[in-house]
């Protein structure tokens, strides 16, 4: 199959929308609400018709990676006001995952902790604390350990309230999803390198205005709407 640059621009936009949540979560207990639901459910996502499929074929679900994407990599932002912390998630995101690759068995042990998330969205409901947990742990005891380990710097009580921390781990997961996906379709770090204006012109298409009512999002001590 041939992958287009817009796919290639998609599955990084999937891997930035990641480290803003990572980023948020672990600084201000918050995130986005859509971009949360987004992420996890591209961990169940088999067989996708298209790249954009696997973040759930609307291009709103990506646009909080879109808008991360364009602060991040645009020559118009001055290098001294982009968030350091987010490049890190993302770079160490790329390395992680061509390791988790070649680590033995890694692969499998996480899909089959996925597929008891999945039997749990059938009991509670999509994001119930315990399928966060449950992917959470995949990420824990799977890929943590191998090297590089991402290290999440934020504040300290958002990052041992274990709901958050529970997040960010199962988020993480997400973001190694989106960087197998990058890869699939085509991504380089050499590429993204030499083909940085190819992304910001894909990624400036797919933005999208956001209407003048914020978007919602939820904290440590409040779970999301479809929770039960």
């Amino acid at each position: 199959m041939t992958y287009t640059d817009q796919d290639k621009a998609i599955a990084l936009i999937g891997i930035y929308q990641v480290a803003q949540q990572v980023f948020q979560l672990a600084t201000t207990g918050k995130t986005d609400e859509k971009a949360f639901q987004t992420s996890i459910n591209s961990l169940f996502c088999e067989n996708p018709q298209d790249t954009l499929d696997v973040f759930g074929g609307e291009v709103m679900n990506i646009q909080l990676g879109v808008d991360t994407l364009l602060s991040q990599m645009s020559s118009n932002q001055a290098v001294s006001s982009r968030n350091i912390e987010i490049t890190k998630y993302v770079l160490s995101l790329m390395i992680l995952d061509k390791n988790v690759s070649k680590t033995e068995g890694a692969l499998q042990k996480v899909s089959r902790v996925i597929e008891s998330a999945r039997s749990q969205r059938e009991h509670f409901s999509d994001f119930h604390d315990n399928v966060i947990a449950t992917l959470a742990r995949a990420y824990s005891e799977n890929i943590s350990q191998i090297s590089p380990r991402i290290i999440v710097n934020g504040q300290h009580g958002h990052l041992q309230n274990p709901k958050t921390a529970n997040k960010i781990r199962a988020l993480l997961l997400a973001g190694i999803r989106a960087t197998l996906l990058w890869r699939q379709v085509g991504g380089t770090r050499w590429g993204l390198l030499w083909s940085r204006k190819k992304y910001l012109q894909s990624a400036q298409s797919l933005y999208r205005v956001p209407l003048k009512n914020e978007p919602k999002s939820f904290d440590d001590n409040e779970p999301p709407s479809s929770q039960s």
